[in-house]
């Protein structure tokens, strides 16, 4: 896989390479723009043209035993930074000052094992990078070594410390529009990555709203399914008041989760689902047309809902669907109680509103 594959990314592959050409690579990066917009990609491939041996103009050329290692996560100067585990063993949903004391600073200012220059790789997108993680890497970016490379990938901006975002080189990363985004899921299924699971490329694409790696990890039937509980929720939720069935609500939040780690992530999928669908309903209301919703085939039914809550109401339950998709994936609230604590702060939202 080469620049090429990084599809809909023109302006921020052309600013990468031209610092590669050049000479001139900073020592940090955050690469920033939404879920599936190729910041993991493009990060693999920049860490990968640092250690390529081919000629300039033509790294990661991605045939060479460097570019071989990195593409197949063994090169001992490429480093994604991993959560550490947790006392049963189990890795933490977030990146800690631990994992970065010993993942990065305990190898940032040594030479490198085998390349050009070390390549540290921190995602703040699916495992959130604490303010403590953040803090001991302060000093990494104000004195960095110049043998090694700190690319952040984050959702957004805000999301990271202003003494970490003055300190970087910072690449924009723009939403794909639908058209890059069938042409991914078409060279997947011709790589074997993806089998298509009898369903159309939009479908797919709605379903994970953008984010393809979602279809690799659990498969689309799965999505479907996550998806019909969490409109069944909110359709649920919509109900005049007096006429709502908070006890089938409280089932239906309460049959996402299992006990155990796993009912975690499944509670965080649970909420991105009910983000993305109220994201489409504000979107409906505030301005249609202007925009296309990530869940196209439901429009008109999210039309409906988006009526009867109006836009008070629909900004309250999304800052709501916000505030517990942190508490669960970053401050480790118990799922369960989280989803039950929601049902109730979400009724009374569509109560005042409606």
């Amino acid at each position: 896989m080469g620049w090429e594959n990084l599809r809909g990314q023109d302006a921020a592959v052309a600013a990468l390479r031209r610092d590669l050409t050049s000479g001139r690579v900073a020592h940090a990066y955050v690469f920033h723009g939404p879920p599936g917009a190729g910041k993991g990609t493009a990060a693999r491939l920049f860490a990968q043209a640092l250690q390529c041996e081919a000629p300039e103009a033509e790294r990661p050329c991605g045939a060479c035993l460097p570019c071989r290692k990195v593409a197949g996560g063994v090169h001992p100067d490429v480093v994604t930074v991993r959560p550490e585990m947790d006392r049963s063993g189990k890795p933490k949903r977030s990146i800690g000052i631990d994992a970065v004391r010993e993942q990065v600073l305990a190898r940032a200012y040594l030479r490198p094992q085998e390349g050009r220059r070390q390549a540290f790789i921190l995602d703040n997108s699916d495992e959130p990078v604490t303010v403590d993680a953040f803090s001991a890497l302060l000093k990494t970016l104000e004195e960095p070594s110049p043998d090694t490379l700190l690319l952040l990938l984050t959702p957004n901006l805000q999301g990271l410390p202003a003494t970490i975002v003055s300190r970087c080189r910072k690449v924009r990363f723009r939403a794909l529009a639908r058209a890059d985004q069938r042409a991914v899921l078409a060279s997947l299924q011709e790589a074997g990555r993806w089998e298509g699971e009898g369903m159309e490329p939009d479908e797919v694409i709605s379903l994970t709203m953008g984010r393809l790696g979602l279809a690799l990890e659990g498969g689309a039937e799965a999505l479907a399914r996550r998806r019909e509980a969490a409109l069944e929720f909110i359709e649920g939720l919509s109900a005049p008041p007096g006429k709502a069935d908070e006890v089938q609500l409280l089932l239906l939040a309460g049959g996402q989760v299992a006990g155990g780690e796993a009912s975690r992530e499944a509670a965080v999928r649970f909420l991105e689902m009910l983000r993305g669908l109220l994201r489409d309903i504000l979107i409906l209301q505030a301005a249609p047309g202007a925009v296309e919703p990530w869940h196209a085939d439901l429009e008109e039914t999210l039309a409906g809902i988006g009526r009867r809550w109006g836009m008070n109401g629909l900004t309250e339950a999304l800052d709501r669907v916000e505030a517990a998709l942190h508490d669960v994936g970053v401050v480790n609230t118990n799922p369960a109680l989280t989803l039950e604590a929601l049902v109730f702060a979400l009724r009374a939202t569509v109560a005042l509103n409606a």
